[in-house]
């Protein structure tokens, strides 16, 4: 009896995530990188310790961006997050896209926060995407095996509110990222 229903659940999740396709055309639209997060073991990292490095991660990396304020009050990078296993379904990771501009300097700025999130963060990858389509594509492809838990609604920004990204781009926020670019010629020339 048990076979059924594990079938008929997996088609509900087909459905599902079928909807979940369309709704993540909206939600990733302008995105511009593709990012992998792992750990250092995706089979050994707790799933609580993962995500509290992956929360602490984006923190730094909005912190980076955007002020104290301008955080509190939601402003944050545009961006898609979701929590993968593998096909093992015990091996950890993350993968987003976000709407970032400068994809060279996101990429150093993302590398320095994800090595300095947690003693369990293993390597980044960063690309720029080529085919939302297969982007999206790939988020979503292990809602089928795991529901919902799969799309990182704490970390996921998609409903960002309006702002002049102008405003941001101040002499403070010039400082937070050569800070961070000093922090990467440290972390990965040593």
């Amino acid at each position: 009896m048990t076979a059924p229903t594990n079938k008929m659940n997996r088609h509900a999740r087909y459905l599902e995530q079928q909807a979940l396709n369309k709704h993540l055309e909206e939600w990733t639209e302008g995105h511009t990188v593709f990012g992998t997060l792992k750990f250092a073991n995706g089979f050994l990292t707790p799933e609580e310790e993962a995500d509290k490095a992956h929360r602490l991660f984006w923190q730094k990396v909005d912190r980076t961006y955007f002020p104290t304020a301008a955080v509190k009050s939601g402003i944050r990078i545009p961006r898609v997050c979701f929590k993968h296993f593998g096909s093992s379904g015990e091996n950890i990771h993350y993968h987003f896209t976000a709407n970032v501009g400068d994809i060279f300097t996101f990429r150093r700025v993302a590398e320095v926060h994800w090595k300095q999130s947690d003693k369990h963060t293993g390597t980044i990858q960063i690309e720029t995407i080529r085919d939302r389509t297969d982007a999206r594509h790939y988020l979503a492809h292990e809602y089928t095996s795991i529901g919902s838990k799969t799309l990182d609604e704490t970390t996921t920004h998609w409903n960002v509110p309006e702002y002049d990204a102008g405003k941001y781009k101040t002499i403070s926020q010039l400082r937070r990222l050569l800070k961070t670019h000093e922090s990467y010629s440290d972390t990965f020339n040593t």
